[in-house]
């Protein structure tokens, strides 16, 4: 990895140095392999500010520069292209960065310059408007009369995702009424496999689709390895939101088989997938056959632990309670592994790749996974690299002109 880092210094060079005008580092690349999206924002912002909130915040800003000059929120961008215009994801979850900037500043008795602070606050209010506007231009009806929270305001995906519908809620989770939320959360949970398999989405008909990818072309057959923490996730969400545990008493069982259907390995505790063809990752990167033990949805399985351990708690199940706190504990007790010190951040996998990842490393910060150390050494990460992680305020899984499988950085012809 040390090599990996002088290569990049020697291709970027010193401005006005003949490396800096010769190389141009590639950034076309595929959807889930080169592009900028702006769901990740937030977690790169909260690792960016313990180093530099200014920045942090202008990376949001620079954000929904690039949306209002286009008119579109869209899931990525590139040199190549654009995704799918409309995203609900890229639209909430860079308010949730704004609010914990907010947060850290107060906390810790800063504030950012008047006329940054000044065009943040703007940008965040045009950005929850037009938020809540595509969420629900979004949302349909099932069959049954349950709101469906579709993952863009065009039509394209037509069915309800899971983690999409998280993004949605807990970056703007004012735009859902409590019933949408419970009784979409019921509506997802209904279509658990009988072997404990969360769905990766489900049909209006109610009927749960399993793996990412089309329905007669599946990617894997046990679907993507963060479906069971995500459905956790949801249901913690909305006894947060509204107090109210009936859905996790109804379901209580479901998301302990859910958890338990997650692949393990035995010996450490993190999330593993021994072959992509029985299980994909974290499904932003479903295209990606990440193999070994997963660094993503390891750290969302670890959130999932603690969330969980704290809904048996309220149940006044203190034994389920300690059991999933001690398994919470066994999986950060293993992110260490995961851990690349000479780049100072975590890599995506331990087998098949293990390269620097950008994406999870910030959100492992995020989420309170990264201890202290590892989070002040991501944030420098972030920090030194920042332009060949950021376009237009959105960010980029891998550091630019690298690929998965192909961690030496790579040039325009």
């Amino acid at each position: 990895m040390l090599r990996l880092v002088s290569l990049f210094a020697l291709a970027v060079g010193a401005p006005g140095t003949d490396a800096a005008a010769a190389a141009q580092l590639r950034d076309d690349g595929s959807y889930h392999d080169g592009g900028y999206w702006a769901t990740p924002l937030p977690w790169f912002m909260v690792a960016l500010m313990r180093r530099d909130e200014v920045k942090a915040a202008r990376t949001f800003c620079d954000a929904v520069a690039d949306f209002r000059s286009t008119g579109d929120i869209n899931e990525w961008i590139n040199d190549h292209g654009r995704g799918v215009p409309e995203y609900c994801a890229s639209a909430t979850m860079p308010l949730e960065g704004v609010r914990l900037l907010r947060a850290h500043l107060e906390a810790a008795g800063k504030s950012l310059p008047a006329d940054l602070d000044r065009q943040l606050a703007e940008d965040a209010a045009w950005l929850e408007g037009r938020a809540r506007e595509i969420v629900r231009r979004g949302s349909r009806l099932a069959d049954n009369g349950v709101r469906m929270f579709t993952p863009d305001a065009t039509g394209q995906y037509g069915q309800f995702w899971v983690r999409d519908w998280y993004y949605m809620i807990e970056g703007l989770p004012d735009a859902f009424a409590r019933e949408e939320v419970r009784d979409g959360y019921l509506f997802l949970a209904a279509a658990q496999r009988a072997d404990g398999c969360m769905p990766d989405r489900v049909r209006p008909d109610g009927k749960g689709v399993y793996s990412p990818g089309g329905e007669e072309t599946p990617l894997s057959a046990n679907g993507s390895t963060d479906q069971s923490p995500m459905m956790v996730l949801l249901c913690h969400k909305y006894w947060e939101l509204h107090g109210d545990l009936e859905p996790f008493r109804a379901t209580a069982g479901a998301l302990d088989r859910a958890m338990r259907f997650t692949p393990r390995n035995t010996e450490n505790g993190l999330v593993t997938i021994t072959d992509s063809r029985l299980f994909r990752p974290w499904s932003f990167q479903d295209m990606i056959p990440l193999e070994g033990d997963d660094l993503f949805s390891s750290v969302l399985f670890w959130d999932a632990c603690g969330k969980l351990a704290e809904l048996y708690s309220a149940l006044g199940d203190g034994a389920a309670a300690a059991e999933w706190r001690a398994e919470g504990a066994r999986v950060r007790a293993a992110l260490g592994s995961l851990w690349d010190a000479a780049a100072g951040a975590f890599v995506g996998a331990s087998r098949h790749w293990p390269q620097p990842y950008v994406w999870g490393s910030a959100y492992a910060v995020y989420a309170g996974a990264a201890n202290d150390d590892q989070a002040a050494r991501v944030a420098e990460f972030l920090d030194v690299h920042y332009d060949l992680i950021v376009k237009r305020g959105q960010i980029r899984p891998l550091l630019k002109g690298t690929f998965w499988g192909r961690p030496e950085p790579e040039y325009v012809p």
